[in-house]
C-alpha cells in the first residue's frame, strides 16, 4: 500500500485513496482523491507538483484560528473550500491546551486517553456531524469533475474520519480501510521524531515525551473507539452514514460512480 504515498519536500501524510478494493470487487480510481496533512510549508515544488497531480479543489477541514495561523499554501486556480470538522474558540482552546500540558507532564497515559475523547467527539459532535455530510454531499455533487485533497494539520483524525467515512461509503472493504487509517504512522515519522525531539529539549517528562508520541500517532484503539461508538450508539456504519450524517442512497450511488471503477 506504499504507492498510496504522495512524497512532498514540505507535506507530511499526503496519500491517493485510490487503488482500495471493495467487498463487490470493484476498486476506487486513482487521482480523484488524496488525504493530506497541513499545506502551510509546502515549497513551490510541491505546489507544482500537486497541481500536476490533478488537485483543482483543497478542502481544509481545519478549525478557523489553525487557518488564520497557517494559511495553506496552494497553486493558483485551485478551488478552496473550508469545512471545519470541529471549529473551537481559540482563546478556550489555549486555556484547554494549558490544562492537559499539565496532565501531559505526569501522566504516561494522557494523550493516549485525550485521543480516545477526541474520537468520541469526532462521531458524536452535531458540528462534525454537519461537516461530514457538507464533505460527502459536495464529493457526491462534483467528485465526477474534480480531483479533491482534503486535510487537517497532521492529516489523520480529522481527516481519518472523513476518510473513514467516504470509504464506507464506497463500499470498500473494512481491512483496507482499516489499513489506510493506520499507515498514517509510517508516513508521519519525521514530524513525530521532531515533535519527541522538541519536547526533550525543552527538558519536558518522560510521561510528557510518550504522551506527545500518542498525540501524533494514530492507534487501533482510536479507530475501535469511533466505530464501536458508532456500532453502539447509531446502530452501525450504515446507519450513522443514513440517519446521523445524512446521506441517501442516490448520493451513494453518485459516489460510486465517481470514485470507483
Amino acid at each position: 500500500m506504499a504507492t498510496q504515498a504522495i512524497s512532498l519536500t514540505g507535506g507530511v501524510n499526503f496519500r491517493d485513496l485510490g487503488g482500495y478494493l471493495t467487498r463487490d470487487g470493484r476498486q476506487t480510481k486513482w487521482h480523484k482523491l488524496v488525504r493530506a496533512g497541513t499545506l502551510a510549508e509546502l515549497t513551490i515544488a510541491d505546489e507544482v507538483k500537486l497541481a500536476d497531480y490533478g488537485i483543482t479543489v483543497n478542502v481544509d477541514l481545519r478549525s478557523s484560528a489553525e487557518l488564520r495561523q497557517y494559511p495553506d499554501r496552494m497553486m493558483t486556480g485551485t478551488r478552496y473550500i473550508h469545512l471545519p470538522v470541529l471549529d473551537d474558540d481559540e482563546t478556550e482552546s489555549t486555556e484547554i491546551s494549558e490544562q492537559l500540558q499539565q496532565v501531559y507532564a505526569t501522566n504516561p497515559e494522557g494523550g493516549y486517553l485525550r485521543m480516545l475523547d477526541v474520537y468520541r467527539d469526532l462521531v458524536i459532535n452535531p458540528q462534525a456531524q454537519r461537516t461530514y455530510h457538507r464533505f460527502l454531499a459536495y464529493l457526491a455533487a462534483h467528485g465526477k469533475d474534480e480531483t479533491v485533497l482534503f486535510h487537517c494539520s497532521a492529516g489523520k483524525d480529522r481527516t481519518g474520519m472523513c476518510s473513514i467515512l467516504l470509504l464506507f461509503a464506497l463500499g470498500v472493504s473494512p481491512e483496507y480501510i482499516e489499513a489506510d487509517y493506520l499507515m498514517t504512522n509510517p508516513l508521519s515519522v519525521k514530524r513525530v521524531q521532531w515533535r519527541v525531539a522538541e519536547a526533550r529539549q525543552a527538558n519536558m517528562s518522560p510521561a510528557f515525551i510518550n504522551s506527545v508520541c500518542d498525540l501524533s500517532t494514530v492507534k487501533l484503539d482510536y479507530y475501535q473507539r469511533a466505530m464501536s461508538l458508532i456500532n453502539e450508539e447509531y446502530g452501525g456504519i450504515q446507519a450513522y452514514l443514513h440517519t446521523v450524517v445524512g446521506i441517501t442512497d442516490s448520493m451513494i450511488g453518485e459516489l460510486k460512480r465517481a470514485y470507483l471503477k
